[in-house]
């Protein structure tokens, strides 16, 4: 070393003394941009971030609360339009319903929600037929639009986990009497059963569909305007054979899981539509009339999802609930039972009022009047801040 010239030594930084897990933990409290920019702190923290064992941690803050429902209106000119309802009391949509930012498109409509994607059908014109598939993210306005374009509208819905990919599924449930994708723009103008032959599957990191058969002995009827819940890989719809049908993302392996009744041949005739799963706390959810009490509101848990055996979780008569007795699917609908708390979110009435159920307490609170919307759908919405539409979504 020259004489006179000092060694310029580095001292060490504070965080550079954090361990990886207190890293981890720090880092999953910040907002997402600054999660990205803190990539360029050091070659350490870039890899921490991007580690895929990371990711569900960090998914874990970047996916919010239930904000609220998408739902349906008719404007003055009596075309349907979207409107979006808070669960807080007094609260404003914290989105436009509307979604400017989608391509250019004569109509569109919501067709389900999944860990803060939609997918949307995107008309060519307001008078046509022909639509394509949109996954968008409105927390951040980031959309991908799927290849093909269709005619038919039959089941669709949308599988994704941030905890676990980047990517996401279309599944699209290919229905007996309804041609497939590459016969959906010169099909007779038939309609399905709902009958499930098999599924075609957008995969996002593939960039295509594929067709898979129906891989059970029996044929099941799907519930058509089910809430899907996806879970453990898989994508969950009701059926009505009183049965939970599931299909992974590959479309290789199908199952069903019955729901708890005591008498199955019953079972068969019981109108399904009044039927609700969702996903609550990590574990799948059924509500429906009680088997010996219409009256009376049952709420089961799927605790062990191996082992398929439901667990009665709560019951309330709709006396407590709503004041007078009425019936599931009738004069009220649930739309969601919240993600990570005991709540359960319906709209009762000819006057659409959203109110909000306490299952642990027995609180039950009125959040809005929703006004003239139709019966359906009531799309919930949990916003999810991740900027890039890159890397499959």
């Amino acid at each position: 070393m020259a004489s006179g010239s000092k060694e310029i030594r580095r001292h060490p930084e504070p965080a550079d003394k954090l361990t990886d897990d207190l890293l981890i933990e720090i880092l999953s409290r910040v907002p997402y941009k600054s999660l990205c920019r803190f990539k360029c702190v050091s070659r350490r923290w870039r890899s921490i971030i991007s580690h895929p064992d990371h990711r569900k941690v960090l998914a874990q803050y970047h996916l919010q609360a239930l904000a609220g429902f998408f739902c349906r209106t008719h404007d003055h000119n009596f075309r349907l339009v979207h409107n979006f309802a808070t669960v807080s009391v007094g609260g404003r949509p914290i989105i436009n319903p509307s979604r400017p930012f989608l391509p250019n498109c004569g109509m569109f409509n919501i067709a389900d929600s999944c860990n803060g994607l939609l997918l949307c059908r995107c008309f060519a014109t307001t008078d046509s037929l022909a639509f394509t598939y949109v996954v968008c993210n409105p927390a951040t306005e980031k959309w991908v639009v799927l290849p093909g374009w269709f005619k038919k509208i039959p089941t669709a819905r949308l599988g994704f986990d941030p905890a676990v990919s980047s990517h996401f599924h279309v599944f699209q449930f290919v229905e007996h009497g309804v041609p497939n994708s590459d016969g959906l723009m010169d099909a007779p103008d038939v309609r399905g059963d709902g009958h499930v032959q098999g599924v075609e599957i957008y995969s996002s990191k593939t960039g295509v569909w594929s067709h898979k058969d129906n891989g059970l002995e029996l044929v099941p009827r799907i519930v058509s305007d089910s809430k899907s819940v996806f879970v453990n890989g898989f994508l969950h719809l009701l059926a009505m054979e009183f049965l939970v049908l599931a299909v992974d993302v590959e479309g290789t392996t199908w199952r069903v899981i019955p729901l708890p009744h005591d008498d199955y041949e019953d079972a068969l005739f019981i109108n399904t539509n009044a039927g609700f799963i969702d996903l609550s706390q990590g574990c799948l959810y059924f509500a429906n009339s009680d088997d010996y009490e219409e009256c009376k509101l049952s709420i089961w848990v799927l605790e062990d999802y191996s082992s398929e055996v439901w667990v009665l979780k709560h019951n309330v008569r709709y006396l407590n609930l709503f004041g007078v007795n009425v019936y599931l699917g009738q004069y009220y609908h649930i739309v969601a039972i919240h993600p990570e708390r005991s709540t359960i979110f319906l709209v009762y009435g000819h006057g659409k009022v959203l109110m909000s159920y306490e299952m642990d307490s027995g609180k039950v609170q009125f959040i809005h009047d929703l006004g003239h919307v139709t019966d359906g759908p009531y799309i919930p919405y949990v916003p999810l801040y991740s900027e890039s539409l890159a890397d499959g979504y």
